[in-house]
C-alpha cells in the first residue's frame, strides 16, 4: 500500500471525526460550526488531493439568523452524506469552511488567501453584493463563485457572455420579460392592448420594454410603448392622457414606485381601468396599491411543501431543528451542483471546475428540476409565481414554469 494511500485513509478518517464533532457542537451553539480537524490532517489531505475545499459566505442576516442556521445545517447534511459514502466525490471528501461576509475593502485580500489555501469554490448565501464585490478578483485563477440567490446580479460582460467563474441559482431579473409574455398568453385575448412604460434613458429598462413588446406582438397582442424621462414622480402625469386613451387592458411598468403610485391612481379614476403589472421585485412599498401584479421566483420555493422532507432529514441525521426550509433547500441543491461539477471535473482546479459547472443537470430544488443553461450560468428555467396586492399583502394567482431569456441586448 502506497504512502499516499495510507495518508488518504487517515485523512478521510480524521475528516469524518471532524464533521461528527463539529455537528455535535452545533447542537449546543446552533449557529457556528468551526473547523475542528487537526491542522496537520487537513494539510495532508489538501496537499495529497484527498480533500477539496469550499468556502461558505453567510446570508445578509448573518449565520446566527434562521436562514443562516438553516442553510448551514443543510450544508452539513450534504457534507456528512459525502463523508458517509464509500466513494465520496470522485474518491475525495469535500470540506466546507464557514466564514464571515466579504466587503469591498478586504475582497482582494480574501481572494488571495483562498487561492493560497487551494479553495476551489465559494458558495454564497447572500442576496446582496457578493458577486459584484468579488467578480473583479476571480478571473483566471478563481475560485469559482456560486450564489444560492443572485437575481439582481449581472454576470454578463459587454458582449453578453457570462463570467466564466460565476454562477447563480436564481434567474437574472430579466426573467420577468419572459414571465409577463407567458402570463399575458394565459389571461389576455389576442388583440388586447398592453401598454409598456419604461425610462428610455435607462438602457436596461429600454431593452426590457423593447423585448417584451416584441414577444407580445409575436403572440398576437398590441403593444403600446410609453417613455418617461428619468422615472421621476411627475413623469407619468406627462403621458397620462395618452396612456388612458390607448385603450390598454394592462400596463407593464419598470418605473419607480412613485410612478407606479401615479399609474395606480390614474387607473382607479378610469371607468374602465387597466391592470398594472410591475416589472421589479415584489417590494413592500407596493403593498398600498391593491391590484398591482408582480412576478416572483422566490415564492414557489418558500411555498414548496416537499422541502419539509429535507427539514426532517436534517432532524433525523443531525438532530438539528431548522426554521427556514427554503434557505435549506437552496443550500442543499447548490451543494449538489458543486458535487456534480467536482465529479465531472475530477479536479479541484477552479478553471477546470468552471468548465463543467454549466453542464450540470437533473438536480432538484424541492419539486423544481434544475438544469444549467450554459448561455447564462443559471438554471434553464424556474417556477414563477404571479401575485397581486390584496389588502396590503401579496396573494398568488398563478404559477408558471418560465425559461430565463438568454442575454437581452
Amino acid at each position: 500500500m502506497s504512502d499516499s494511500w495510507v495518508r488518504h485513509i487517515f485523512a478521510r478518517k480524521a475528516f469524518k471525526s471532524c464533521v461528527i464533532v463539529a455537528t455535535a457542537l452545533f447542537l449546543f451553539s446552533f449557529f457556528a460550526l468551526p473547523a475542528l480537524c487537526d491542522p496537520g490532517d487537513m494539510i495532508i489531505g489538501v496537499e495529497d488531493g484527498w480533500i477539496w475545499q469550499v468556502v461558505l459566505l453567510p446570508p445578509d442576516e448573518g449565520w446566527e439568523s434562521d436562514s443562516g442556521r438553516s442553510a448551514l445545517a443543510a450544508v452539513r447534511l450534504a457534507e456528512w452524506e459525502v463523508m458517509d459514502s464509500a466513494d465520496g466525490v470522485s474518491g475525495r471528501d469535500i470540506r466546507f469552511h464557514q466564514e464571515p461576509p466579504v466587503d469591498v475593502e478586504t475582497a482582494a485580500e480574501r481572494v488571495a488567501e483562498w487561492r493560497e489555501r487551494s479553495i476551489s469554490a465559494v458558495l454564497s448565501f447572500s442576496r446582496g453584493d457578493d458577486i459584484e464585490i468579488l467578480r473583479p478578483f476571480l478571473s483566471g485563477a478563481g475560485p469559482i463563485l456560486l450564489s444560492a440567490y443572485g437575481e439582481s446580479a449581472n454576470i454578463y460582460d459587454e458582449e453578453g457572455v457570462p463570467d466564466p467563474m460565476i454562477f447563480a441559482l436564481d434567474l437574472f431579473r430579466d426573467f420577468r420579460v419572459s414571465a409577463f409574455a407567458a402570463y399575458a398568453s394565459e389571461v389576455l385575448k389576442a388583440g388586447d392592448v398592453v401598454a409598456l412604460m419604461a425610462d428610455r434613458l435607462d438602457p436596461m429598462l429600454e431593452s426590457y420594454s423593447r423585448h417584451l413588446g416584441d414577444m407580445l406582438s409575436d403572440s398576437g397582442f398590441v403593444s403600446e410603448r410609453f417613455w418617461i424621462p428619468g422615472g421621476g414622480m411627475d413623469s407619468f402625469r406627462m403621458i397620462e392622457s395618452e396612456a388612458v386613451s390607448s385603450g390598454a387592458d394592462v400596463m407593464v411598468t419598470w418605473a419607480g414606485s412613485m410612478v407606479v403610485r401615479d399609474v395606480w391612481r390614474a387607473a382607479r379614476r378610469m371607468s374602465k381601468g387597466f391592470e398594472i403589472w410591475y416589472g421589479g421585485a415584489p417590494h413592500r412599498i407596493l403593498l398600498p396599491f391593491d391590484g398591482v401584479l408582480v412576478a416572483d421566483q422566490d415564492y414557489p420555493v418558500r411555498a414548496d411543501e416537499t422541502l419539509s422532507g429535507l427539514r426532517k432529514e436534517i432532524r433525523r441525521r443531525l438532530n438539528i431543528v431548522i426554521k427556514d426550509d427554503a434557505a435549506a433547500g437552496r443550500a442543499y441543491v447548490t451543494c449538489e451542483w458543486l458535487f456534480d461539477a467536482f465529479r465531472r471535473a475530477a479536479s479541484p482546479v477552479p478553471s477546470v471546475l468552471a468548465g463543467v459547472m454549466p453542464e450540470v443537470a437533473g438536480l432538484f430544488l424541492g419539486t423544481q428540476r434544475i438544469s444549467v443553461n450554459p448561455a447564462t450560468h443559471r438554471p434553464l428555467e424556474r417556477r414563477v409565481a404571479f401575485m397581486t396586492v390584496v389588502e396590503r399583502s401579496f396573494h398568488p394567482v398563478s404559477t408558471l414554469t418560465i425559461r430565463g431569456p438568454d442575454y437581452l441586448p
